[in-house]
Formats: C-alpha cells, sequence, structure tokens
C-alpha cells in the first residue's frame, strides 16, 4: 500500500469534485504498492521580476527512483476539441491545457532550482469522460487517463510512470513535496495558507450539529481542543441572528469571550457568567469585585426575571457551577434551544463537578484540527486525554522544543529567553508569539516583569476600565497565563514556568490545554523535576504497549 501525505483521515471533501479526488487518491493508496509515495493538495508557488503565480497540485506520485507524475484530475464533463481540453466553472471556459502546461513549468523550476534532477510526467485524469484517441498538439493521448483507465487507475500509473530503481533521490524529493507549505520563508504566508486550510477542514461540527433535532431542546457537544466548538458557537449566533431569534453565548474564561464577542454577530449577547452577574448588579467599581456575593444575587434575580432567549450556546461547561447554568437555562422561552458545549480533559478547576443532562442529544468529537500532528502524537504519548486524540491538521510541524532549568538556580529566565528566540529563528514573528505561564497571576516569577530579554512585555495589569474591558501594558511581546489563555491559540507559544513532581489528573489537564494553544510550534520551559515526571510517564507508555505487543 502507498503511503498518502497528508494521511487520507484529515481529508474532508466538500464539492463532489473533491470526493471524486478522494476516491481517486483512496484507490491509488490501496493499489499501489510501498514504492510510490502519494502527496494531495500540494500548493505550489514561483516567484517572477513583476508577479508571483499560485496553484495547487491535485496528486503527486513518487516512485522509488525520485520520478514525479502529476495528476490533475478533472471529474464531471470536460470537452476535447481540436482547440484543447476545456472544463467549464459556471460561465467560465477553462483551459485544462494551459492550467497543466503551467503546473508542469513550475513544479519543473522548483524541482531544478532545488537541485532535484528528477524525471517528471504530468497526467490528466478524467474519472467520467472517455477520450477514445483524441489528440492534440495541447496535450498527447497518451498523457490522459480517462475512465477506462479508471477502472485500474494504479496499474496505469505502474505502466506508464513505472517502480524504479531505488536512488536516494526519492528521498529528497519525497521531502520536497512533503514539506510543501514551507516552501516560502515567510511563516506568516505559511500561517494565513494553513489557517485557510484548518478552517475548511475543521467545519464538520458546524455544518452538521445545528441539523441535529433534539426533543428536549439539549445538545451537548463533548469535543477535544481543536475539534472546531467555536466555529460551531459562531455558526448558531449568526443562524439565530439571520432569524432575528435572541441568542446568547456565556463561557467562563473572560479572554475567551472578548475574543467571540469580537467576531459575533452584533446582536449576539456575548458574556462570560461574572460578567453577566457584574452587569445585572449595575456594574459596581472597585478594586477588586467580590464575583461570590455578585453570582449570588445573580441567582436570585434569575428566578424573578422572564425567559428572554431562543438560543443559548454555552461554552466551557466543564467550567462551571451546577446553579449557574440551572440560572442561564431558565432564561431559555418555550422551543428554545441550549447547545453545551464542553471537554472534561480542559477541566482546570478541582470543586467543579460533571454536570449531567440525561434529557440531551450527546455529540462526541476526538479530532483535533488546530494542533500539528506531531504534537497530537506528543499529547497522545503522554497519555493526557482517556481517548486517543486523531490528528486531523494538515500541518505535520515538529516535536515540541523542551528546555529544562533548576529553579534554585533561577534558570527560568534564561530558558524562557531561548525558547523565545528559537521560535523567532523559526521565521515567527512577536505579535505571533505568545508566552504563557504555568502559575498564576500572583504567583507567577515573569507576568509582573516589564520586559523578557530584549523584548517588552504586554499583559493584563489585572484592572478594567469602566465599560469592563481588561487594561493591558504597552509591549512588543504577549504574556498570559495558561488559564486565561484557554479557548485561544497563536501560531507558536511558549509554556513556560511549567513545575510539577507527578503528573496527576490536574497537571494533565492543565498541560493538555497548554499544548493544545499552539497551532505551528510549541517549546516547552519545564523544571527539572517536571521533565522527570514526562519522561517517566513515557517509559511507563512505552512499557505498557512492549506488553500489548507480547
Amino acid at each position: 500500500m502507498a503511503r498518502v501525505h497528508p494521511p487520507l483521515s484529515t481529508i474532508r471533501p466538500i464539492t463532489a469534485g473533491d470526493y471524486a479526488e478522494l476516491a481517486i487518491l483512496k484507490s491509488l493508496a490501496d493499489g499501489l504498492p510501498s514504492a510510490y509515495e502519494l502527496f494531495h493538495s500540494v500548493d505550489w508557488a514561483t516567484v517572477h521580476p513583476n508577479h508571483d503565480k499560485h496553484g495547487e497540485l491535485d496528486i503527486v506520485v513518487v516512485n522509488s527512483a525520485g520520478d514525479v507524475a502529476l495528476l490533475e484530475v478533472k471529474a464531471g464533463a470536460v470537452s476535447l476539441t481540436e482547440q484543447g481540453v476545456f472544463k467549464r466553472y459556471g460561465v467560465e471556459n477553462k483551459d485544462v491545457a494551459r492550467q497543466v502546461a503551467t503546473q508542469f513549468d513550475a513544479v519543473m523550476h522548483r524541482l531544478r532550482s532545488a537541485g532535484l534532477g528528477a524525471r517528471l510526467m504530468h497526467f490528466l485524469v478524467l474519472p467520467d469522460m472517455t477520450a477514445g484517441e483524441h489528440s492534440s498538439i495541447a496535450f498527447p493521448r497518451e498523457r490522459i487517463a480517462d475512465a477506462s483507465d479508471c477502472v485500474d487507475l494504479p496499474g496505469y500509473v505502474q505502466r506508464t510512470l513505472g517502480a524504479g530503481l531505488a536512488d536516494p533521490l526519492r528521498e529528497r524529493v519525497c521531502a520536497f513535496f512533503e514539506n510543501r507549505l514551507a516552501l516560502e520563508p515567510d511563516v506568516s504566508a505559511l500561517a494565513g495558507s494553513l489557517q485557510a486550510r484548518v478552517t475548511k477542514i475543521s467545519g464538520g461540527l458546524a455544518d452538521w450539529v445545528p441539523r441535529i433535532e433534539a426533543p428536549s431542546g439539549v445538545i451537548r457537544v463533548r469535543a477535544t481542543a481543536g475539534s472546531g466548538k467555536t466555529q460551531l458557537a459562531l455558526r448558531l449566533l449568526r443562524d439565530a441572528s439571520l432569524a432575528d431569534k435572541q441568542a446568547a453565548y456565556v463561557c467562563f474564561n473572560r479572554p475567551l469571550a472578548d475574543h467571540v464577542r469580537d467576531i459575533a454577530p452584533q446582536a449576539a449577547k456575548v458574556h462570560t457568567f461574572h460578567q453577566l452577574c457584574w452587569e445585572a448588579a449595575g456594574r459596581p467599581v472597585g478594586p477588586k469585585q467580590d464575583y461570590e456575593a455578585l453570582g449570588q444575587r445573580y441567582l436570585e434575580m434569575s428566578e424573578k426575571v422572564a425567559p428572554d432567549l431562543d438560543l443559548l450556546v454555552l461554552d466551557e461547561l466543564q467550567d462551571m457551577q451546577a446553579d449557574w447554568v440551572q440560572a442561564l437555562i431558565s432564561r431559555l422561552r418555550v422551543d428554545a434551544r441550549v447547545y453545551l458545549l464542553d471537554d472534561p480533559s480542559q477541566s482546570l478547576y478541582p470543586d467543579r463537578e460533571e454536570l449531567e443532562f440525561p434529557d440531551a442529544v450527546v455529540v462526541r468529537s476526538n479530532e483535533n484540527y488546530r494542533s500539528p500532528r506531531r504534537l497530537v502524537g506528543t499529547i497522545n504519548m503522554l497519555r493526557l486525554t482517556p481517548e486517543l486524540i486523531q490528528a486531523c491538521s494538515p500541518f505535520e510541524g515538529e516535536q515540541p522544543g523542551l528546555h529544562s532549568y533548576r529553579p534554585e538556580e533561577e534558570g527560568l529566565e534564561r530558558a524562557t529567553i531561548f525558547a523565545i528566540q528559537r521560535c523567532i529563528d523559526k521565521g515567527f514573528a512577536l505579535p505571533d508569539i505568545a508566552v504563557l505561564c504555568w502559575r498564576g497571576r500572583e504567583k507567577s516569577q515573569l507576568m509582573g516583569e516589564a520586559k523578557l530579554g530584549p523584548w517588552s512585555l504586554s499583559h493584563f495589569d489585572g484592572s478594567y476600565d469602566e465599560q469592563g474591558r481588561p487594561n493591558w501594558t504597552e509591549g512588543l511581546l504577549r504574556i498570559e497565563t495558561l488559564r486565561r489563555f484557554k479557548g485561544q491559540s497563536a501560531q507558536a507559544v511558549v509554556l513556560t514556568e511549567v513545575q510539577f513532581d507527578e503528573l496527576g489528573s490536574a497537571q494533565r489537564n492543565l498541560l493538555f490545554v497548554g499544548l493544545t494553544r499552539a497551532s505551528m510550534h510549541l517549546e516547552l520551559v519545564l523544571s527539572e523535576f517536571a521533565e522527570a515526571a514526562l519522561v517517566r510517564e513515557i517509559s511507563l507508555t512505552s512499557a505498557r504497549f512492549e506488553l500489548v505487543a507480547v
């Protein structure tokens, strides 16, 4: 069986063409031997004096010798005329031969620039058309795989490309295509492409969960970090806004609420539970609010207030208390809906009890689309979640960078600065890096600093303005506590001040939250005791796997 990059499990087809391309890719993966490797949805780019060219290769086949076949898949009707090969998209007629020639030239140019003298072939795959003996000067018949050829496309590829004799060139060619997202030195360009692709493939929850009918009106989504819960929440709020219904989004974490408020429809009411308490009490101003008293007052007031919501999206359910949830649900009108979003592996407060909703329809998702696949592998190796997380990101990434320090020797700051510089050396700009402190704001050794190495720090100073917005210090590099950053992400994350002696349930949850904040790269700064605890866990996991194998 041929190896596929990225794995087939990461593909989420949307259009009919996507499904046709996936079927062809699966047939090649199943039918070709291990002498071949397959790459799909490969972004390419070439730079010219006055312009750049960009495109995407449907499927790339590499054999043992490092020879390359580019497969352009055109499902549906295609016009084969004396003028060439054309595919209609809406009202536009696209010249397929010209597209293929552009792709061929671009890939040939990039291969030669990389010093890779691989043999290159290009094929047009028409799974729904019969080409007969049709040929043109623009596209030779022997380079067209029509419906009859697609019956045994693996055989067609083996006959035309061949398996090839083993050559070290193959490894270099595969590395070239496997690292396609890093072709440009600008990490921000890669991040934009990656974010667009992740958003596209992670829309599953947002696509089908709103279609679920629950007699009780209660739907509980138990989904892991990076599974698309925020996209689901936004979809629900937008649908409610379009239907002119009263909708509210309530979560526990203040920065998450601020983030959702910025991207949600203006008509949606977005708050944390404690913000609701603060507003219901008339926004009292003081150096430090008594949120326990404000919460009790809100619970008492909720018993006297008439229902006012058609939709309630309650996020971070694992961090909520039962009486809070009951007070919020009491705001629902007849025939209203409530969506409860939670992840038990992100529970960070030991006094919270798991809430039960016997009448709820439960949806479960262990797919992570945000975190690099190697990072998800680390999470699974450390057994940070009860069930293994499925890595669905199109980006493989790297193993986390590890930096240990001895607390008594004050090596924390030095190790953290080194980890930040590692991110910068990899091409990440300061605004794309988040430094997250394991310890809270009052106990952190780094949160109170104005600078860290040469970089000024921007952090929440613990106060709010008259409108309830958090006040931040001015700085170039964001530093935040891990708990406050829950629900958010950054391209590069430096998780620092990690200190524990044993990897218990509380430490597992906090570490899981920290590792899943990075969408591209993670650096981990931990004490020697925490490092030893992780090593012990990895050893136990390895021994357990060996026992199962025996």
